[in-house]
């Protein structure tokens, strides 16, 4: 599945670094039961509020993606069917439908939709396969989704990659009201995720442009820990990060600590999360986790710290209070004139990537693979027609990590973070 991601932090390619330091006190409101996504920008504030229980299921817009959500946050539900695969449309049974396995977002990454959740790796991505001549992925699953309006049938019956269409079919049980969609992605690849509704029959246009926010206010379920000591998924309300935004996580600490560099960031979705917080039994009221501070790298690669004040209850407005500081600025080289983006697949990989860069650059250029702590583990030199053909990079020994793979030629600079499982 691919990952595309816009360069945001590394000291190697930063040109100047300045830190400034200055607390705003701000909030949000998420409303009643929590019932709104709030969209919110480190620099810009709020940048959007939306309610969440419009859609249904999402695609992860990249083209070279497979990546497909449902909205856990008011309460979808998805099953795989056991009994067949999408042969048995006609003849679905839902008969001991209370001890099949519920299908999960992840709670780490946003490409990795309940949809995908019986992925074995590539080429297969859990709702189907890869086909490497024509690069679609054709559907090979047949689900139930559990929907407020009641139960469906779906399966995705392909995603043509290079077009970034998708093509899928619901209904309801009985084979009634059928639909055959065909949506064409395009329209949303400035955004994270194209939304569609089942029960209305629509796709949405629901959140900012990717480039616009940093962390979103919203439920979604991820581990917590039971009475028992067990780790469980459960639906929860906190913060998820976008995928171009990294932070880190310190506690206890002082509220004048500023020594953010030495940790590493979490590229997690869920690295701020929910537990910053937590209900006392006793007194009835929500509590802050004393002492505890995030720093965060923004979609625009500045630092900012991060620390919560308050939260109030899903029937009290759903408020949240945060203090914010900014504590680094990043600026990048002006003499940059073409940073159009490279197409880089699978993201997450595991042995080997391929790059690929635009069909209009000319001229020889630079690959270069770093890892967190900014030092060079693969650099070598490409002409243009071998890097707009498709360049396979193999056997680069590269951990499991975080690293970022950068180009750069002919007033041509940039990079993207490659996540190695």
């Amino acid at each position: 599945m691919k990952r595309n991601i816009y360069f945001i932090y590394l000291i190697a390619f930063a040109t100047t670094f300045s830190s400034v330091t200055y607390a705003q006190t701000d909030s949000i409101v998420m409303g009643d039961a929590y019932a709104d996504d709030v969209f919110y920008s480190f620099k810009n504030g709020e940048v959007s509020k939306e309610a969440r229980n419009t859609w249904d299921i999402a695609f992860f817009t990249p083209r070279f993606s497979a990546g497909i959500i449902i909205n856990e946050g008011n309460g979808v539900q998805l099953y795989t069917y056991p009994n067949g695969d999408t042969s048995a449309w006609a003849s679905i049974d839902t008969n001991g439908m209370a001890n099949w396995k519920t299908m999960y977002n992840s709670p780490e990454y946003w490409e990795e939709g309940a949809f995908n959740m019986n992925a074995k790796g590539h080429p297969d991505y859990g709702w189907g396969v890869y086909n490497m001549v024509d690069h679609s992925v054709y559907g090979d699953s047949l689900f139930v989704i559990n929907t407020p309006s009641g139960l469906k049938k779906l399966k995705i019956d392909k995603k043509i990659s290079i077009e970034n269409i998708y093509h899928f079919t619901y209904a309801n049980l009985d084979g009634s009201n059928e639909q055959i969609v065909e949506l064409d992605v395009k329209p949303f690849e400035t955004k994270r995720f194209a939304y569609y509704s089942l029960e209305n029959n629509e796709s949405l246009d629901r959140e900012p442009a990717k480039e616009n926010w940093d962390i979103l206010f919203t439920k979604y379920m991820d581990w917590t820990t039971t009475l028992a000591g067990d780790s469980s998924l459960y639906l929860v309300t906190g913060v998820t990060n976008n995928v171009d935004v990294f932070s880190k996580n310190f506690y206890p600490v002082d509220p004048s600590f500023s020594d953010w560099y030495p940790a590493s960031f979490d590229s997690t979705k869920n690295a701020i999360g929910y537990d910053w917080k937590s209900f006392d039994m006793g007194s009835f009221q929500w509590a802050i986790k004393d002492s505890n501070y995030y720093f965060v790298s923004t979609v625009e690669g500045d630092i900012y710290k991060l620390g919560f004040v308050s939260w109030s209850g899903s029937g009290s407005g759903g408020v949240c209070v945060f203090e914010k500081s900014l504590i680094s600025l990043s600026s990048l080289d002006e003499e940059i004139v073409d940073n159009e983006r490279f197409e880089m697949y699978p993201n997450p990989a595991s042995d080997f990537i391929t790059i690929k860069t635009p069909e209009h650059l000319k001229g020889i250029f630079t690959v270069q693979i770093f890892d967190q702590s900014g030092r060079q583990i693969f650099s070598q030199n490409f002409n243009d027609y071998e890097l707009s053909q498709g360049l396979q990079l193999g056997n680069t020994n590269l951990s499991k990590g975080i690293y970022i793979v950068s180009i750069t030629g002919n007033k041509y600079a940039n990079s993207q973070k490659l996540i190695v499982h």
